[in-house]
């Protein structure tokens, strides 16, 4: 199985890039795997006559024995692919993905999946991001800057469990930032391949998890003031209510008993 967005298939035909080996080996060379792994590589696909040349990211899920259990189900690259629509239809801020591919055996084993995803210009992890420019909390303008990235945060988050999806991932290292001089501060997010609709028996926790995954980094990076309102902007309450007094509880909850040891305590 091979798809190549629409924008991007002339330039990977001039080139070549006609089917899942041809790309794993423009990306990745002879290299082979040992083991099951994954393989994150950037690199630029040159241009092509009138076609610009694009900046992007490949990551290939390996597998020398071929994996049973991905048998009638998508791999997480097709998965991953999928979900940046979603996040696109929901008018998310996320990488632009430009192709993914399945390699499987007679039998329907995975032996390897990728995906290719556009790279994007100066971003970085929301973790570098609140370590780096933004963690003076003693200038206004650092504190303004948090507040805009947290109330985005939290409008991204309401979105898509509104939706009824959850990312099932959302960790500060999977939200990367954008700004620049004249440039507000924006959000994106990548790296999604466990994400998927709710069924009847995740809708309540979903929610949850996605919430405690952020909360992780949060609790060491971000003052109690600054985890309350993004409750209170992701609740879309002035103030907490008892409700939403229980959500801090279950989100603590889920953490300590996910990570123990990584719990603040709130």
């Amino acid at each position: 199985m091979l798809s190549v967005a629409a924008p991007y298939r002339l330039l990977f035909q001039n080139l070549g890039l006609r089917s899942v080996e041809a790309i794993s080996r423009f990306f990745l060379g002879a290299a082979s795997s040992s083991k099951s792994k994954v393989v994150i590589q950037r690199a630029t696909v040159p241009a092509s006559g009138d076609l610009a040349p694009l900046d992007v990211f490949f990551k290939e899920y390996q597998y020398r024995q071929p994996a049973w259990r991905f048998i009638g189900r998508r791999s997480k690259a097709r998965r991953e692919f999928e979900n940046y629509a979603v996040f696109s239809r929901l008018q998310l801020s996320t990488a632009e993905a430009v192709a993914v591919g399945e390699e499987r055996d007679i039998f329907g084993r995975l032996r390897r999946a990728f995906i290719v995803t556009r790279a994007i210009p100066e971003a970085q992890t929301l973790i570098e991001f609140i370590k780096g420019p933004a963690r003076d909390r003693s200038r206004a303008d650092v504190r303004n800057l948090r507040r805009q990235l947290i109330e985005q945060l939290a409008e991204m988050t309401r979105r898509i469990h509104d939706a009824g999806f959850f990312h099932r991932d959302l960790f500060w290292r999977n939200v990367l930032v954008t700004t620049g001089p004249g440039k507000d501060a924006r959000l994106w997010w990548i790296d999604c391949p466990r994400g998927g609709y709710a069924r009847w028996w995740t809708h309540r926790r979903g929610p949850i998890k996605d919430l405690a995954c952020l909360d992780k980094s949060a609790g060491q990076w971000c003052t109690r003031g600054e985890r309350v309102l993004f409750v209170k902007k992701y609740l879309e309450l002035a103030r907490l209510d008892p409700a939403a007094k229980q959500r801090i509880r279950n989100i603590l909850q889920y953490r300590k008993n996910r990570w123990p040891g990584d719990c603040d305590g709130g």
